[in-house]
């Protein structure tokens, strides 16, 4: 196939394969649509439309016949003209002369007028089947178009005058109070003006006649129906083959032209289809053209018809029509093989002399509106759109095209303008690197969203040096604490040795006992310091368990209970009855507890209470611990989770300044959230976790 469509010898041959295939098919299957009943009914002759066709033929002369007759009755006698017409009705109509039997009568009384029946048989008996319909003669019928009426100011209503029955043409007046006059002449009074009814009027005469006709059966007389039965002799056997061959035609030429309009476009050595000169031209001057040249084939056309329905099948007629076929086929072959490389080219809109146009005026328009304010640019669309409102009310055709083109332009600014909306969300929610697409957008909002994908790039940039910056920093707390630990290790065993000596200076054992408490401290600030730098950079390993929450803060309140006795402090618990279950790493979150209450054990004020509540919350198990700070919190919450910053600025405790932005990251780190709330020198940590679906874990006793 596709060695095929590139093949110009291939496609040139389907080209005139297609043309020959497709007026065949085309006048095939015309002729057994014409044929339709004849092919699939076969119920004969009489059931033909060249039976009615010759039949409804006589029964116009049935009805000339008829209208003369009445106008004899009328009359007394006719014109010359229509006497001779006459005569040569029934001369034609005459039953040797054909087989068309017709009887013309009364429709009120059924009373023969008229009828060409030989003898005394009956018109059921003669015909194959008996047509029937009725004819409404008039006379006077255009009496009433003599009548008028004339306006009379004084009485407010119309006098009517009525033209006589009678050879001067006399005309009478006629007012309201004449009602019965007037209703001889087919006119009712409604107080303002008069109606007319011709039924009412004493000067029209109206005949109804009853028209029954059909053509014998057999056929005994060579007339149009003879002729029409032998030719139906003849066609009505090779129908079947016909329509078999029609069919044939009709496939053959729709897979030609699939195969055509796959082929359009494509050339030897060519990766993509491509336009040609052809498909060059406009598209809409193109159109033009192929309807006028169209429009003319089909005039010639009609005329060639006309001939071959007049005449005999004269060979040079045929030949006409058939050139005449062939010629509209190429057109509309043409036409859509260039449609269809134009849409793979996706030139079908833009090759237009509409689209060209429309391009240079928004192209000045656009470089006009981009010198004017937005205010100013409002205003002008505004105006126009009132213009446009204005002038489409002339014709009800463009009122809904109109709105229906603005409604359009709206709610494509709608859907950009959402687009921007959604894109700066994203930007500003944490994605910098995200690019809103501003590609067919208006102007101004293209040139506002290029405005946000930059602000989103330096906002990426500043994040990545920001990270870069913390990475730096986490490595160097690291390293140097790595460094620490090894001179820290030999003091703290040096300091051990000496406490294992007998020494018995007191001083010297003060000393000693100092050097070991802030050997000690030196090695928990070293290890909080790697710790804090593995959590905020998420190089620790986190494992996922479910775990029960109550049951941890009572265990962890267990292990706190001498500390807060010696600093006199009282635990307030509020639990649940039923166990709050979490998805968290037991290790960090023990973690994240302890730090919490040995901030409480460090910095609460001695003889007050801490409040420690677990509770469920939208879905969330959420854990509080509330306490009396020793000293006023004169500052910010997000300050006080920062590392090395303290609740107190005397530094007299043994805190490092780090326990909280520890919880902070080991929080974050298993997917919960960590808040600080301070009021004055009230200190409230609050961490929570969503809680876990699934089977409840035993209730806490």
């Amino acid at each position: 196939m596709k060695r095929f469509r590139t093949s110009l010898a291939a496609k040139t041959a389907a080209v005139l394969l297609a043309l020959a295939v497709g007026a065949g098919g085309f006048w095939s299957t015309v002729f057994i649509l014409y044929q339709w009943d004849t092919l699939w009914l076969g119920s004969g002759y009489y059931d033909s439309n060249d039976y009615y066709s010759d039949l409804y033929n006589r029964s116009s002369q049935v009805h000339e016949l008829a209208r003369l007759l009445q106008n004899q009755e009328w009359n007394g006698a006719l014109p010359y003209l229509d006497q001779r017409r006459l005569d040569m009705l029934e001369e034609a109509l005459s039953p040797e002369r054909t087989n068309f039997r017709f009887a013309i009568r009364r429709n009120d009384t059924g009373t023969l007028v008229y009828s060409n029946l030989e003898g005394a048989a009956s018109l059921d008996e003669s015909v194959h089947a008996v047509e029937q319909e009725e004819l409404s003669l008039t006379q006077n019928g255009a009496a009433r178009e003599q009548d008028y009426v004339v306006w009379n100011g004084k009485e407010q209503y119309y006098l009517l005058y009525i033209a006589l029955p009678d050879a001067a043409g006399t005309k009478q007046l006629v007012t309201p109070e004449d009602a019965g006059l007037a209703a001889q002449y087919g006119y009712t009074f409604d107080g303002y003006t008069w109606n007319y009814d011709e039924q009412m009027d004493s000067r029209v005469t109206t005949s109804v006649l009853a028209l029954e006709y059909g053509a014998t059966d057999p056929l005994t007389v060579q007339d149009e129906f003879w002729d029409s039965y032998q030719d139906y002799q003849q066609y009505a056997s090779y129908l079947p083959a016909l329509a078999v061959l029609a069919l044939v035609l009709d496939i053959a030429g729709i897979l030609l032209l699939v195969f055509l309009l796959r082929a359009a476009g494509w050339r030897k050595e060519e990766s993509r289809p491509r336009c040609n000169w052809f498909d060059r031209i406009p598209l809409d001057l193109l159109a033009f053209g192929a309807f006028w040249a169209i429009a003319l084939l089909l005039n010639a056309g009609d005329a060639i018809a006309f001939g071959l329905n007049v005449s005999q099948l004269a060979t040079d007629l045929l030949v006409g029509m058939c050139v005449i076929t062939v010629a509209i086929l190429g057109c509309v072959l043409a036409f859509c093989l260039t449609v269809a490389t134009r849409i793979k080219t996706r030139t079908l809109w833009s090759n237009t002399l509409i689209y060209m146009l429309c391009k240079l005026i928004a192209r000045g328009c656009r470089a006009a509106a981009r010198s004017w304010p937005m205010t100013g640019r409002v205003v002008v669309l505004f105006l126009l759109y009132l213009a446009g409102t204005l002038f489409t009310t002339l014709t009800i055709f463009l009122i809904p095209v109109f709105q229906g083109f603005v409604l359009y332009c709206l709610c494509r600014w709608t859907i950009q303008w959402k687009r921007v909306r959604e894109g700066t969300g994203r930007i500003v929610g944490g994605d910098p690197d995200f690019k809103i697409d501003t590609h067919k957008m208006y102007s101004d909002l293209a040139r506002h969203a290029g405005q946000l994908n930059d602000l989103g790039a330096a906002i990426g940039n500043a994040v990545d040096e920001r990270i870069q910056s913390e990475r730096f920093k986490a490595e160097l707390i690291t390293n140097v604490s790595h460094d620490l630990k090894t001179p820290l290790t030999s003091i703290i065993n040096y300091v051990d040795l000496l406490k294992k000596q007998d020494i018995d200076n007191p001083k010297a054992q003060e000393y000693i006992e100092v050097l070991d408490r802030k050997s000690q401290r030196l090695k928990k600030l070293t290890e909080d310091l790697v710790e804090a730098s593995k959590a905020s950079t998420g190089s620790l390993s986190v494992h996922l368990d479910r775990l029960g929450m109550v049951q941890l803060v009572q265990q962890a309140l267990g292990e706190f209970e001498e500390k807060f006795a010696q600093s006199r402090l009282t635990v307030v618990p509020a639990f649940p009855e039923e166990e709050c279950s979490i998805l968290a790493d037991g290790r960090h979150l023990w973690r994240v507890i302890d730090n919490l209450l040995s901030n409480c054990n460090k910095y609460a004020l001695e003889g007050t209470r801490i409040y420690v509540e677990v509770c469920r919350w939208e879905g969330k198990v959420v854990l509080s611990i509330k306490n009396i700070s020793r000293q006023p919190l004169n500052i910010p919450a997000e300050r006080l989770m920062e590392r090395f910053v303290r609740g107190e600025e005397s530094r007299t405790t043994e805190g490092s300044g780090l326990g909280l932005s520890i919880a902070r990251s080991l929080t974050e780190l298993q997917g919960g959230t960590f808040r600080l709330d301070i009021d004055g020198d009230l200190f409230k940590a609050v961490v929570s976790f969503p809680e876990a679906a699934g089977p409840e874990l035993p209730a806490n006793t």
